[in-house]
């Protein structure tokens, strides 16, 4: 279990640097762009295909990140359907399927990744081969996979949900928060 907390780690601060350096990429060229535009009346060839790349590399990757801090979004409509005590074991398989999702969406990025390899697709303006940044998608879904598969096997290394409070009040804190507000003390 150390080992895979450790493993996870590391691969967050992997994930943290990628995102940096693709966000900076993003920014620099879309920076560049508006500012030649501003100067010259022209814009720089290429610079917004740059800043997609930039921003897929950012958005795949930094799923991993959401998960790692446990920030991703998590539908809870069956949270109560059975009872408290299958929690635990619900939650691993919650984690195994989501694991298992990934990997499948991994899978399919990564079979058209190779198609467009095979093929020699190419970015229309750019001209660079596009299966580099399909291949972030598939890396992106496979490390999420990867994660969650760990936090089904080990799931006391799993991070704590965080964003907790966007949940809706009770009709009970409702009331509390509406009459503590207007001075009368919680009473109608």
């Amino acid at each position: 279990m150390e080992r895979a907390k450790v493993f996870l780690d590391r691969l967050k601060t992997v994930e943290q640097l990628l995102c940096f350096v693709a966000f900076m990429v993003m920014a620099g060229a879309l920076i560049y762009d508006v500012l030649k535009r501003q100067l010259t009346g022209s814009g720089a060839f290429g610079a917004p295909q740059v800043g997609v790349i930039g921003m897929i590399v950012v958005s795949y990757i930094g799923i991993g990140l959401a998960s790692a801090s446990g920030s991703h979004y998590r539908p809870r409509f069956a949270d109560n359907v059975f009872p408290a005590r299958f929690g635990p074991a619900l939650d691993r398989l919650g984690e195994f399927g989501f694991a298992l999702f990934c990997a499948a969406l991994a899978a399919v990025a990564t079979q058209v990744s190779l198609e467009s390899l095979a093929i020699k697709d190419v970015a229309p303006v750019l001209r660079n081969p596009i299966w580099p940044v399909q291949m972030v998608i598939a890396l992106g879904f496979g490390l999420v996979a990867l994660r969650h598969f760990l936090y089904g096997l080990f799931p006391e290394i799993k991070p704590a949900p965080s964003g907790e409070g966007g949940e809706l009040a009770s009709e009970e804190q409702a009331q509390e928060i509406l009459h503590a507000s207007d001075g009368s003390g919680g009473k109608p």
